[in-house]
C-alpha cells in the first residue's frame, strides 16, 4: 500500500485511491523535527565519544586479568606442591591441605562479606 509524504504540516494520504484507502485516516506530520520526514542531522555534529577516564579503564582490566591469571593459578595448582610441603614441614598431607582449602574459602568468604557491606 503506497504512503506519500508530503511536506511538514500538509496531510499525506495513505492508500492506492480505492475503498480501502477511506478506512486509514489521513497522516499528518508534526512540526516536531524528530517526526518529520527527511529530517538529518549534520555530519558535523556528531563528534568521537571522550574517554571519561582518560583510557585508564583498560589498565584496570589489564591489571585485574594479571591479578586473577596469579591467584587463580596458585590455587589451583596448589596440589600440585602439596608433596613438597609435606616434606618441607614435616606435616600431614591434611594439615597442608586445609592451608589449601583456607585460601579457597577465603576467597568466597571475602566476596560474600562484600556483597553484603556493598547492598547495605
Amino acid at each position: 500500500m503506497p504512503v506519500e509524504v508530503l511536506n511538514s504540516g500538509e496531510t499525506a494520504r495513505v492508500g492506492n485511491g480505492n475503498a480501502n484507502a477511506s478506512k486509514h485516516p489521513p497522516v499528518e506530520i508534526n512540526d516536531n523535527p524528530h517526526l518529520e520526514v527527511g529530517y538529518k542531522q549534520k555530519a558535523e555534529s556528531f563528534s568521537e565519544p571522550s574517554v571519561p577516564d582518560g583510557g585508564w579503564g583498560w589498565m584496570v582490566v589489564f591489571g585485574s586479568f594479571v591479578i586473577y591469571v596469579i591467584a587463580g593459578g596458585i590455587m589451583f595448582s596448589f596440589g600440585i606442591f602439596v608433596e613438597d610441603l609435606v616434606d618441607h614441614f614435616e606435616s600431614s598431607k591434611s594439615a597442608v591441605g586445609g592451608v589449601g582449602s583456607l585460601m579457597i574459602g577465603s576467597g568466597f568468604l571475602v566476596g560474600t562479606s562484600t556483597y553484603i557491606v556493598y547492598t547495605s
